[in-house]
């Protein structure tokens, strides 16, 4: 043992503590990276369970450089810390962070939230030149606002001299936290540095500077006990040989050892994400300063290398408040609330102001909880915390019933919980948002006749219902609220009518829609209600839009964006991108959805910090777009990140579509589980589009009944409201399945519950593919009939339609057996089909060509016939290309690179990418240098440049 012990010195010379061992890499990395700081920036995300040793690792080496010059901020996060608001950078950027300073006016509450983290951020920049450190512990508590903050500010670093360093225990399950590291992995500018536990023989290296008297045998036994993990190895060494089970065990009996109330100054250290000062431990221990003492000695409780105390591990302050009785936890949290009440500045910040609430929340004191509830949410809202501004007003309205205050400073439960569902919907919390408003809307009878505060709920109520797609209460909801107001009362029934209107165009009843929306509109503009005006502006955009009333529809459109960038509301501009992405989908184009989606996106970007969930629906309708042209690649790219989706099934469904037409079933089962809520709510426009990924599924799975009966169902259900080409293919896919089992009657029924439903742009398409699928029913196939489908499906740019009705006219020449020529035409509209289907990768149609020229032995290794789809340039196999790509290829002739290309395209450079390995995968080549060649081979240069 001695000589192994020996060697470990000596290879380590004192340089390395048993705190870092196993951590070289990784330790020599953070020291690489400030070192750079003076020349570029960075972002590291220190991860791992707990007890890994993210805090040594992060300390060890900040320490040595704390004199050094340069400036590190600490702050940290905890677990009662989720709702106070920028609690994980209080500490750091000091108590006085989050108060209202010089009063700004902003055109939303979204707006002054981006540009007061925007401050903040650049204030970090502002630094000493050897640079700063930004470190935040624990971040996996963090309150949104600190979340909010540290994503911007990692995706918006300054060139130079700042680090944000952060640390997060992987064991945590809430889902929102867990998807906000998986967005935060995936951004290039931060390094992942995941620890993992430690080996057998560097334990023992760390058992060897813990307790050199340990024999190796003994050793092994720690390490068998710890698995590796380096903060249980230091307590099992620490009461070796005593027989423990777990780390909670351990202290667990550690905790024992000292006086109850020195626990309870244990306990205290989780309640505050900061290290607790003298003065806090004296009033957790009720002015017993043996017990701090304890507490201290024992080494339970450890001083902060920033100033302060902190438990020596954060498990430990959690065992420690676990083992508190509910009686003893109210005390606890009743101490503290008095404490931090006493000593609240004037003007104190809205993370103080929020620890006052939760220390008198947790206490189960109603009208302290009530007061300070109020007061939290007021302090938040000055600085835009909108989470948590939307959380407190919540718990105040949780609390209102039961307290005795009738202070006129505090508001009705009504009004509360109206504030606390604006701010959480807003935030993306919609279920929680709807949750706060039954509950205190349960308390109102249905027949009240006081509207003051009861209109306001209704209505905010009626949003949400047409957020989760609960048209019904939506719809219930604003007529409700109709029947409460005043006539006379223009603002507010402009409102009201807004409400009704959107419920009705979410529903699809646009004939219903119309009157009350163009009201609205009239009623919000005379009464300078931009934001009700805006809306209103939308609705009539969708109706106009759904009626093929396109350019009124981009009226609409332009004059409600334009209204929504002025006020700076995010829902608004994401619904003005849904609206357009879906108007140029209907109009087939595609590019022009593209351009919308990387206009609106970075907008919406920095008004919310991270994903609105309304990008899910305007993403949605681009992947359909996509789908239509044939850029299946680009479509399955922009929905890769699945971790930024809200949950909702609105992206997952429309992916799901491609899945099945590229045969990957299992992913598409997949992602239509994650969008069941769509095929049981009451928006018809869902319905259908779930429809038309479980009808080719069955059919794919080879349940063409089954495939039959969810078409028809659909079309039963929706036929009476929606008059939509979202149902075309519902109804190609149900006429397949039909044929399948040569159901004529169930045939005819679709025609007629769907045939209407399509556009006057699809209208030519649909009708020839219904005549033609009906010639194969009736076993008398017509090859004339599927080529003129094919036609028009060309004429569109719909190649996998298209590719569909030459495969079924090549059947359709091969059952023509008397006539000469059927043959090669045959065999040249199947390679005709088969080259698209390759081309957009197909599987499941590529089969279905193959086996028909397997069972006609037809070759089809010649080049393509006559009905393939050729290049829009000179060139032999050059495939068509669009408009966009020919633009792309010229600048990528130039030798141009992704950020140039999208810069002269007013696109993004991930876009830009998109469409070069689209371009490359269209070429047949493998690289930029290949297809420039070919493009000057082929004289192409010089007409894209006359056509830039």
């Amino acid at each position: 043992m001695i000589g192994w012990v020996r060697q470990w010195v000596r290879a380590h010379d004192g340089q390395m503590t048993a705190a870092l061992v196993g951590r070289g890499a990784e330790a020599s990395l953070l020291e690489t990276v400030i070192a750079e700081l003076p020349n570029a920036s960075a972002a590291v995300l220190v991860r791992g369970e707990a007890g890994v040793g993210k805090t040594s690792l992060v300390q060890q080496v900040l320490q040595e450089r704390r004199e050094s010059g340069l400036r590190i901020l600490r702050g940290a996060c905890a677990p009662m810390s989720g709702a106070v608001a920028y609690g994980g950078l209080a500490a750091a950027l000091g108590r006085s962070f989050g108060k209202g300073g010089e009063t700004m006016v902003f055109p939303s509450a979204a707006a002054g939230r981006a540009q007061t983290i925007e401050e903040l951020s650049n204030a970090l920049d502002d630094g000493p030149p050897l640079g700063t450190v930004l470190l935040v512990e624990d971040v996996h508590w963090a309150d949104w606002s600190t979340l909010d903050f540290l994503t911007y500010s990692t995706r918006n670093l300054p060139e130079r001299r700042l680090l944000v360093l952060l640390t997060w225990r992987d064991e945590v399950t809430d889902p929102q936290r867990t998807a906000w590291l998986a967005e935060q992995l995936r951004n290039p500018s931060i390094t992942d540095l995941a620890l993992r536990r430690l080996t057998l023989e560097e334990t023992r290296l760390q058992l060897a500077g813990l307790r050199p008297d340990l024999t190796q045998d003994e050793a092994d036994a720690v390490f068998r006990r710890s698995a590796g993990n380096p903060y249980l190895t230091a307590e099992l060494a620490s009461t070796y040989p005593a027989a423990s089970i777990s780390l909670r065990q351990i202290l667990s009996a550690r905790l024992q050892a000292v006086s109850p109330a020195a626990r309870m100054v244990v306990a205290a250290t989780s309640t505050l994400p900061r290290a607790l000062s003298d003065d806090d431990l004296l009033a957790a221990a009720d002015g017993d300063i043996d017990a701090v003492r304890d507490a201290c000695d024992s080494g339970l409780v450890i001083r902060d290398p920033t100033g302060g105390a902190t438990a020596k591990h954060p498990v430990l302050a959690e065992v420690a408040y676990e083992q508190l009785l509910s009686e003893q936890r109210r005390r606890l949290h009743a101490k503290l609330a008095e404490h931090l009440e006493t000593g609240l500045l004037v003007g104190a910040g809205a993370a103080a102001v929020a620890e006052v609430a939760e220390q008198y929340h947790r206490a189960e004191d109603p009208d302290a909880t009530l007061t300070w509830s109020v007061k939290a949410a007021r302090a938040a809202e000055s600085r835009f915390a909108l989470a948590e501004a939307g959380h407190w007003y919540a718990v105040a309205s949780s609390v209102r019933p039961s307290s005795v205050t009738t202070r006129s400073d505090v508001p009705t439960r009504l009004v509360l919980a109206e504030a606390a569902a604006s701010l959480l919907g807003g935030a993306g919390q919609p279920d929680k948002a709807r949750e706060v408003l039954d509950q205190a809307l349960a308390d109102v009878p249905e027949q009240s006749v006081a509207g003051d505060d009861v209109v306001p709920a209704l209505l905010t109520r009626s949003w949400l219902g047409v957020v989760v797609g609960d048209t019904g209460s939506a719809l219930k909801d604003a007529e409700r609220a109709e029947q409460l107001i005043s006539p006379d009362d223009g603002l507010i029934r402009g409102k009201v009518l807004c409400a009704r209107a959107m419920a009705l165009v979410t529903a699809s009843r646009l004939d219903e829609a119309a009157a009350p929306a163009r009201a609205a509109f009239d009623l919000a503009d005379r009464g300078s209600d931009e934001r009700t005006t805006c809306r209103a502006a939308m609705i009539l955009s969708a109706i106009d839009s759904g009626r093929e009333r396109f350019d009124e529809a981009l009226g609409h459109l332009n004059a409600a964006l334009s209204i929504a960038r002025r006020i700076a509301q995010p829902e608004e501009i994401a619904l003005a991108g849904v609206n357009l992405t879906d108007l140029y989908w209907r109009l087939g184009d595609c590019d022009r959805a593209v351009e919308v989606v990387e206009l609106i996106r970075p907008e919406l970007r920095r008004l919310t910090l991270g994903r609105h969930w309304l990008e899910d629906l305007m993403e949605g309708n681009l992947i359909d777009a996509l789908f239509d042209a044939g850029r299946w690649d680009e479509a399955l790219t922009l929905g890769r990140d699945q971790a930024e989706w809200s949950g909702l099934g609105m992206i997952e469904n429309v992916l799901a579509q491609v899945h099945v037409a590229r045969g990957d079933l299992q992913t598409a089962l997949e992602l239509q589980q994650r969008s069941l809520r769509l095929s049981s709510g009451d928006q018809p426009m869902f319905q259908v589009g779930f429809a038309n990924v479980q009808v080719p599924l069955h059919l794919l799975e080879g349940r063409p009944r089954e495939a039959l009966a969810v078409a028809l169902s659909t079309a039963e259900q929706v036929a009476s409201r929606l008059n939509d080409p979202i149902c075309a293919p519902l109804l190609l896919a149900g006429l397949e399945a039909a044929v399948a089992v040569e159901a004529l009657e169930e045939f005819e029924r679709l025609v007629a519950l769907l045939g209407h439903a399509v556009s006057t742009v699809t209208a030519a398409a649909v009708t020839a593919t219904v005549e033609a699928e009906r010639s194969r029913l009736h076993r008398s196939p017509d090859a004339a009939l599927w080529l003129r489908a094919a036609r028009e499906w060309s004429r569109l740019s719909r190649p996998y339609p298209e590719a569909r009705a030459r495969l079924r006219a090549a059947e359709a020449f091969l059952a023509q057996r008397d006539r000469s020529g059927t043959r090669s035409r045959a065999t040249g509209e199947l390679k005709a089909a088969r080259r698209t289907a390759e081309l957009l990768g197909a599987r499941p149609l590529l089969a279905e060509i193959d086996e028909l020229a397997r069972i006609a032995r037809l070759d089809l290794a010649d080049s393509p016939g006559p009905g393939a789809r050729r290049s829009q340039h000179p060139g032999h196999g050059l495939p068509a290309l669009t408009d966009r790509e020919r633009q792309v290829l010229a600048l990528l002739t130039e030798g141009r690179t992704n950020r140039e290309i999208g810069e002269a395209l007013y696109m993004s450079p991930k876009t830009a990418s998109v469409h070069v390995t689209h371009l490359l995968e269209k070429l047949g080549v493998q690289t930029r240098v290949q297809a420039a060649a070919m493009a000057v081979r082929l004289g192409l240069d010089d007409q894209q440049t006359e056509s830039r």
